[in-house]
């Protein structure tokens, strides 16, 4: 009786089967992890297949991180027009929502920390390029507060990426991020200090803003606007 021929696959399915192999390998040990004959094992299947699509292992991973370039574009998209307050609430919490769940990306950002590569210079400049359009929309809406968006957001965001990659090492200052309560307490604190931000975007008092306006609306001295409000001439020149 002849052996039943095994289907031959098509390219695309040899391509899912070594992305889930590689999948696997990097949940289990990282980007490190990711050689032809760890992908080939796991993958079930001889190294000569793996070859006969990529040139190197270098071009696999290369193709292989760019499923996760675009995962903080994702992060940042609202299902609904919402405001510029909570579009902002809505992207702290999810991104630290996001990168809990997704153990490739931490994987990807720990590489990134580990090692210096084309790859890894590659994803971590495509990933701020994708961050340049929100930097510059948020500074224009925080022009005249008395603190840099654009610098309170990187501590907070670079805060997450730290509470999450080391969430399975110990606690931080108390705050275990496994847990329901820590992430609760966390995804609190991101909607206060967003809050915060927005509460206090101009910086001065309104009434006081709205006083020098009217000063300046009757042709006072914009000298004594200055001396009598404590308003920055920078700010008085905008009203």
């Amino acid at each position: 009786m002849k052996k039943e021929r095994r289907k031959r696959r098509t390219k695309q399915e040899i391509e899912n089967v070594i992305d889930k192999a590689a999948v696997q390998l990097v949940k289990r040990a990282g980007f490190s992890n990711l050689t032809v004959r760890n992908i080939a094992e796991e993958a079930q299947m001889e190294a000569i297949v793996f070859y006969n699509r990529y040139s190197n292992v270098e071009e696999f991973i290369d193709e292989f991180v760019k499923k996760y370039d675009y995962w903080f574009t994702e992060v940042t998209k609202t299902v609904l027009p919402v405001s510029d307050r909570e579009e902002y609430l809505h992207i702290l919490k999810n991104l630290f929502v996001s990168l809990k769940e997704n153990t490739e990306m931490q994987q990807l950002l720990r590489w990134e920390l580990f090692e210096d590569n084309e790859t890894t210079r590659r994803t971590a400049r495509l990933r701020e390029l994708h961050t340049i359009p929100l930097v510059e929309k948020y500074q224009r809406i925080f022009k005249d507060a008395p603190f840099e968006i654009e610098v309170v957001s990187a501590l907070l965001i670079g805060g997450i990426y730290y509470l999450v990659m080391h969430a399975d090492r110990t606690p931080f200052a108390g705050l275990d991020v496994n847990s329901e309560i820590g992430h609760k307490q966390i995804c609190n604190a991101l909607e206060f200090m967003g809050n915060y931000f927005f509460d206090n975007v101009s910086g001065f008092d309104i009434k006081t803003l709205d006083i020098a306006k009217k000063m300046k609306e009757k042709g006072i001295e914009i000298s004594l606007i200055e001396e009598c409000t404590k308003l920055p001439l920078t700010i008085l020149r905008k009203l």
